[in-house]
């Protein structure tokens, strides 16, 4: 479970890294920036519940002792 975790945010943090480079800094609250806008959010949301599913086995695993 451990590994997926990682590999969860790992890719997560790929998704939020490529969006960056969507994004036109020019106009920076047009439309076409609205997509990359939300993956980041998606993103980074992504990465948050990975957090909570790490500690989640942390806790299971100082119960268990």
């Amino acid at each position: 479970m451990k590994a997926l975790i990682y590999l969860v945010s790992i890719i997560a943090v790929s998704i939020i890294i490529f969006n960056l480079t969507q994004i036109n800094f020019e106009v920076l609250f047009s439309y076409e920036n609205f997509t990359s806008a939300v993956m980041i959010l998606a993103g980074f949301s992504c990465l948050i519940i990975m957090r909570i599913m790490f500690l989640n086995e942390k806790i299971k695993k100082i119960q268990k002792k």
